[in-house]
């Protein structure tokens, strides 16, 4: 796995630590499919600056993304969201650095972006 370029990498931890204190404000004990669908904002804005580098055209990367982006046809949308959502956290909670630990929330940007727009496209 690429890391993240030297001049993205504060910035995107930045915004990764503003998704995890929104969803982490709620009252309730479990994450709501609303709570990770109000930090989609941020999550596009991290794509945005993600986007500008190769990171996620990087061979190693672009693979990783493609096995992460599972089959999610017999799942509902919510649990799709929330099943990445989950899988993401216990990758993140793997890491050794700070650096593989904002490079692994990168490469699930995409695919948490995916099924945020599926749910949307479902609400419309």
């Amino acid at each position: 796995m690429k890391y993240l370029d030297f001049s993205i990498n504060a910035r995107v931890q930045n915004l990764m630590v503003d998704v995890f204190d929104a969803v982490s404000a709620s009252k309730e004990s479990d994450i709501k499919i609303n709570e990770l669908l109000d930090t989609r904002s941020i999550f596009e804005l991290v794509f945005e600056i993600v986007n500008t580098t190769d990171f996620y055209n990087h061979d190693d990367n672009f693979m990783l993304i493609k096995s992460l982006n599972i089959d999610t046809k017999t799942q509902n949308k919510e649990e799709a969201l929330f099943n990445t959502w989950m899988t993401m956290g216990k990758n993140l909670n793997t890491s050794k650095t700070q650096e593989e630990f904002n490079a692994k929330f990168a490469l699930f940007v995409p695919i948490i972006l995916k099924r945020m727009e599926a749910i949307n496209n479902i609400s419309a």
